[in-house]
């Protein structure tokens, strides 16, 4: 009876200890996709997001982003008929040949109107030919650089240098508009009635004193936000900044939390392969939707926007959506080739197979080159056997490719 009664503690014993194991793994086969499910989704959210940062938020990269439309036709011609409007608003031409043309009587001021559109015409061809020099690239490239470090400053709250004027934050264009007044500066001088001698603007230069050098060259009243335009109202620049805040560290946050994750399903996984096939299967996926849902807010963006008339919308729009795919198509090709070895490493009966068509055949291109005798292996005797065919079809492969 003692040992009966010994043998039955030990049989529940074991019972016990081959109990734990199995609900350890089923454990294990609970949360191995509540894992995989949420790195994939954690995934799909941080590479826009990265992007976005790595894109917008990063000077360097911004600048050479916008840089390209400077050399866009439409956004040139976009840019000359608003430094146009500019020009015309400072030296008021309408206004000027009215007054002019009244002297000559009543009925000539008839011919205020298709006057200013013959002059608005010949200023805008002559801004044109500025906007398409090597100069305006140059002051282009340099005016966004100040204008997206300025606009950073002001959402991190370290800007003391942006103008406010009531309540709305400008950044300052006078430099560009100066530039289109010089490429005019003979009409300038007759429409004014004086010789004009433009003063140099820097980017940096704060927009009072530059309108203060503009009106004393052309002897005009300016308005304060004359040649400025508005970038944010200041009572949203308190919830721009705090929202800037929280993306930054939120972004922190999922970098740090997408390898944890993975990690994290690679080690509860029972089956790690299939797992690691999983996560990149669904990373994969993921990527796709980002690119889909990029072209559906672009095309969505296209509508609502007339894209004639705002020609660097659709400009600036293109470039972003080109560096998201070239950005996603790096990692979709990373992950691809990720799920791809670990599927041609697995111990699948097609992995087997084409492993040992490639050693194989590896084997045989070493020993045909070395000068020794090829193994003798089926797989070895049907390459020797197709040789010629799979040679064609190597170069017509050879050729598709570098064709492309």
């Amino acid at each position: 009876e003692r040992v009966k009664a010994e043998r039955q503690e030990l049989e529940a014993r074991v019972e016990t200890l081959e109990a734990r194991p199995e609900k350890l793994r089923r454990l294990r086969r609970i949360f191995t996709p509540i894992l995989v499910a949420l790195s994939i989704v954690v995934f799909t959210v941080t590479v826009p997001a990265a992007w976005g940062a790595r894109t917008v938020l990063n000077t360097d990269r911004y600048v050479a982003t916008v840089a390209p439309l400077a050399d866009d036709p439409a956004v040139q011609a976009s840019i000359a008929s608003r430094l146009t409007d500019q020009v015309f608003s400072a030296l008021d031409v309408e206004g000027t040949l009215s007054d002019a043309l009244a002297g000559l009587g009543e009925r000539a001021t008839v011919l205020a109107a298709p006057l200013t559109t013959a002059i608005r015409g010949f200023v805008q061809d002559q801004v044109l030919k500025v906007v398409q020099s090597d100069a305006f690239r140059t002051f282009w490239v340099e005016a966004n650089r100040f204008v997206h470090e300025q606009v950073l400053a002001i959402l991190e709250g370290e800007s003391e240098t942006i103008s406010v004027v009531e309540g709305k934050v400008l950044l300052n264009l006078l430099p560009l508009v100066n530039l289109a007044l010089g490429s005019i500066q003979g009409v300038a001088s007759d429409l004014v009635g004086r010789d004009v001698t433009l003063p140099q603007i820097t980017q940096g230069e704060v927009p009072s004193a530059a309108i203060a050098k503009l009106e004393q060259s052309l002897g005009i009243d300016l308005p304060d936000d004359y040649g400025q335009i508005a970038v944010y109202d200041s009572q949203d620049l308190e919830v721009l900044q705090q929202t800037l805040y929280t993306f930054e560290r939120l972004l922190v946050f999922l970098l740090i939390l997408i390898p944890l994750l993975v990690a994290a399903s690679l080690l509860v996984s029972t089956r790690r392969r299939r797992t690691l096939i999983q996560l990149a299967t669904g990373a994969a996926v993921g990527l796709v939707v980002i690119r889909r849902i990029a072209i559906i807010l672009r095309d969505d963006l296209f509508e609502r926007v007339d894209t004639e008339r705002f020609p660097s919308v659709r400009v600036l729009t293109n470039e972003l959506m080109d560096s998201l795919f070239r950005y996603t198509g790096i990692l979709l090709a990373i992950v691809l080739l990720t799920a791809l070895i670990a599927l041609i490493t697995g111990p699948y009966p097609w992995a087997v197979t084409v492993r040992g068509w490639v050693r194989d055949g590896a084997r045989g291109i070493a020993a045909a080159l070395g000068g020794r005798a090829t193994p003798d292996t089926a797989r070895s005797r049907w390459l020797r056997d197709h040789r010629d065919g799979l040679m064609f079809g190597g170069a017509v492969v050879a050729v598709a490719l570098f064709g492309w």
